[in-house]
């Protein structure tokens, strides 16, 4: 009989990963923001960014029972199972924050909060939520990225990383 350890292994190294994945993600897109000040390239440079880190940390990690396949195959495989995920962020991103945003900052009443004082005011809180544009960009971000840690896993788990045939 096996640990619950070893039955769910897989899964826990998956979504530690997937935070990981998640913080690299984030810190690459907030940070392409502050600097560029456009949403849509900052998603690219972040879904890039978090797309060769996951790879990195699945093959090595995650997927350890995996049919050896070619590095090449398993990473074009990757890349067209996360580019699902990458054109949903692209329009959830295009669609809340950058079309509808005022909309959602209303919806959400984010326009009422008081970003001047309370954890919003410090460094690093303020550069992900310390304006109403910032905090919907967060949330609409977060929401993405939930649905990303689980697609992406049935995508790899089914398709890219397969199990050895038993």
């Amino acid at each position: 009989m096996k640990s619950s350890w070893e039955q769910h292994k897989e899964l826990i190294l998956y979504l530690i990963f997937g935070v990981l994945t998640t913080i690299v993600y984030f810190v690459a897109r907030f940070l392409t923001v502050h600097i560029s000040q456009n949403a849509l390239l900052a998603v690219i440079i972040a879904q890039v960014s978090a797309i060769l880190f996951a790879f990195i940390t699945n093959k090595i990690w995650v997927f350890t029972k995996a049919e050896k396949s070619s590095l090449l195959s398993q990473f074009m495989k990757f890349v067209a199972a996360r580019l699902f995920v990458f054109f949903l962020d692209l329009f959830v991103t295009w669609l809340c924050i950058e079309k509808f945003g005022s909309f959602f900052i209303k919806l959400f009443l984010l326009n009422h909060l008081n970003y001047q004082s309370g954890i919003t005011t410090w460094p690093l809180v303020k550069s992900f939520i310390g304006s109403p544009v910032l905090a919907n960009t967060f949330i609409w971000s977060m929401v993405i990225q939930v649905a990303a840690i689980i697609l992406n896993y049935v995508f790899s788990k089914l398709f890219v990383f397969k199990n050895k045939k038993q």
